[in-house]
């Protein structure tokens, strides 16, 4: 029996958003790129699911503000507990005061027994980026 025999099926598209997901965002952009000059929607479905919580922080200020605003300040305190100081700053700079102010005191809490609940609002804020860029037709 040979290799090509033993019906080895392998998800490619899941394999391509774990491997986007490790990468620096200028090769993530490249390979995208290059991916949408083939196939569009491909590129836009593999852009979607390998956006973390993380990488929000280099998309452009305005869209990151956009999702900032259409997210509930204490999910953004909790989204932002698991963050470092800089990258916290940075949100809370693009926010309005009175929501900063929410989310602050929200990150300052004792949160290490809820990581759990940091985490699902990390995805949170990525299902708002996700659907934004759905609606606005920009790329994330």
């Amino acid at each position: 029996m040979t290799s090509s025999d033993k019906n080895i099926f392998i998800n490619g598209k899941k394999q391509i958003i774990e491997m986007l997901q490790f990468m620096s965002e200028p090769e993530k952009q490249k390979l995208l790129e290059n991916i949408r000059h083939k196939n569009p929607a491909m590129a836009r479905e593999l852009s979607e699911k390998s956006l973390s919580f993380n990488s929000l922080f280099s998309i452009d200020k305005d869209i990151f503000r956009r999702v900032l605003s259409h997210s509930n300040p204490t999910i953004i305190g909790l989204a932002l507990y698991l963050v470092d100081t800089k990258q916290q700053r940075k949100a809370l700079q693009l926010m309005n005061r009175d929501e900063a102010e929410k989310a602050f005191h929200i990150m300052n809490q004792n949160l290490s027994s809820k990581k759990a609940e940091c985490l699902k609002a990390q995805s949170k804020i990525v299902e708002i980026a996700v659907s934004i860029s759905r609606r606005s037709n920009i790329s994330l």
